[in-house]
């Protein structure tokens, strides 16, 4: 399962229509009946929980198999060669938006479903400052599947709501407009239980495959900020203003915080692909939403992600930046800092 149908909240109170789930804890367990090989009926347990760091190993053959069938019933999905799937999990589960929960049987790992969610509306701060005509819809609140999968001995209908249910909750707790997947055209049987679960069918995806050789092809990348017709102040400020109040920030001394245009090492302000100008990106608390401010009383940013050429990645033409590390404190989600005290990035 990758991103697509919709499960839509129009209609109802949240995004799970009139299907009320119970509350998820830490773990949650659930007893069923099994037949055996010699068809004696057998009692055996699955638990559910949230993934961590420590899973990666455990969940990395998992990943492998899972896009292992993936790329046996998608054409256009290709495994990459040697490609590192315990660096690739681990690296997603320390995604604050990202979340991973785990199937066990008998403390083993036996399934997991991983989710994201983001929105597609820009930042706050850059909603009053431009007008992005790339998308005519209203932009929505997403939770989307990166996938979902459970070794084939333990493919159990009660085992697989268990982490349906964990992903539904975490949907309602993040207050998503819809939750968007894709599923195989093969897998009617998992089409049948998210109809349970009033998901609904918004499109059908078609794929037709090519063969490409060689490197010499036409670019697909956006225009260069030459060609785009967008121009903005060489020295652009945006007011900060408070993620839960929308009032412009300021320093003890009353005077408003500005995001300033970044700039390179000569001086000029950055762009992205797009034309639009890069601003800093500020770090924001996991419990309380606000600003992060130093020691020193000076705002935090998130530095710049780049690749291995130091060029800065983009997404949709949107320049992308480090996320933050987190840690758990006394049952808490905090920002981690190195031993200098320096908030830490990945």
């Amino acid at each position: 399962m990758r991103g697509h149908p919709r499960l839509s909240n129009k209609a109802s109170r949240g995004p799970l229509g009139r299907h009320v789930l119970k509350p998820l804890h830490l773990s949650q367990v659930d007893y069923i009946i099994v037949r055996t090989p010699r068809g004696l009926r057998k009692l055996v347990s699955y638990a559910q929980r949230l993934a961590t760091s420590s899973d990666a190993n455990s969940l990395a053959p998992l990943w492998h198999a899972f896009a292992i069938e993936r790329e046996k019933s998608d054409s256009s999905m290709r495994i990459k060669p040697n490609f590192d799937f315990t660096k690739y999990v681990f690296h997603q589960l320390k995604k604050p938006l990202s979340f991973c929960y785990v199937l066990q049987h008998e403390q083993q790992i036996v399934g997991f479903i991983s989710i994201y969610f983001y929105d597609e509306a820009p930042p706050t701060h850059f909603k009053s400052e431009f007008e992005i005509l790339e998308n005519p819809f209203i932009t929505r609140r997403v939770g989307a599947v990166l996938g979902l999968y459970v070794e084939k001995q333990h493919q159990h209908l009660s085992a697989i709501k268990l982490l349906i249910e964990a992903a539904l909750q975490k949907a309602e707790e993040m207050q998503v407009n819809d939750i968007d997947l894709l599923v195989s055209s093969e897998q009617t049987g998992l089409y049948a239980l998210l109809k349970r679960y009033k998901f609904t069918e918004s499109a059908i995806q078609l794929t037709k495959h090519y063969d490409v050789y060689g490197d010499d092809l036409p670019s697909l990348h956006l225009a260069s900020e030459e060609s785009l017709s967008i121009d903005f102040a060489v020295n652009q400020s945006i007011p900060l203003r408070d993620p839960l109040t929308n009032e412009i920030v300021t320093v003890l001394n009353g005077e408003a915080i500005h995001l300033e245009p970044l700039r390179d090492g000569t001086g000029n302000i950055i762009k992205s692909s797009r034309g639009l100008t890069v601003y800093p990106l500020p770090l924001r608390d996991p419990q309380t939403q606000n600003w992060v401010f130093d020691e020193s009383g000076m705002i935090v940013f998130c530095p710049l992600l780049r690749d291995e050429n130091g060029e800065i990645v983009e997404r949709d033409g949107y320049p992308q930046y480090q996320s933050p590390v987190y840690e758990y404190e006394s049952g808490k989600l905090v920002l981690k800092r190195d031993q200098y005290g320096n908030y830490c990035f990945a």
